[in-house]
């Protein structure tokens, strides 16, 4: 049984963490289950063309975004230091497109 605290920070027993990859050209769409929080910390993107923009989706809202307006072989991460949480019902959406995949990292955990 997972150990009660203040309700400050969840112990590492208690999360369930995330590793949400789009694959290249796809688009990641993962719905919050009843009773859960999903937290996301930080998120690694490549952009190989001018004319691509990344973007985090909570439900329809744009909650993070990413342009590069420069060619780079090199991935780009982006630390969300109190993180972007989603709560249970939430979509959560991570886009990805052809030229580079991208992921997105954190933890669900108990409402």
């Amino acid at each position: 049984m997972a150990k009660k605290h203040d309700g400050c920070c969840p112990e590492p027993s208690e999360l369930r963490v995330f590793r949400l990859g789009a694959e290249m050209g796809d688009h990641l769409t993962y719905t919050v289950p009843a009773g859960k929080v999903l937290v996301i910390n930080a998120w690694m993107t490549g952009i190989m063309n001018s004319n691509l923009g990344y973007k985090m989706l909570r439900n329809t809202e744009v909650v993070a975004e990413r342009s590069q307006y420069a060619s780079t072989s090199e991935p780009v991460t982006q630390v969300f230091p109190t993180g972007i949480a989603f709560f249970a019902g939430d979509t959560f959406t991570l886009e990805s497109y052809s030229s580079k995949p991208t992921f997105a990292y954190g933890y669900e955990r108990d409402a």
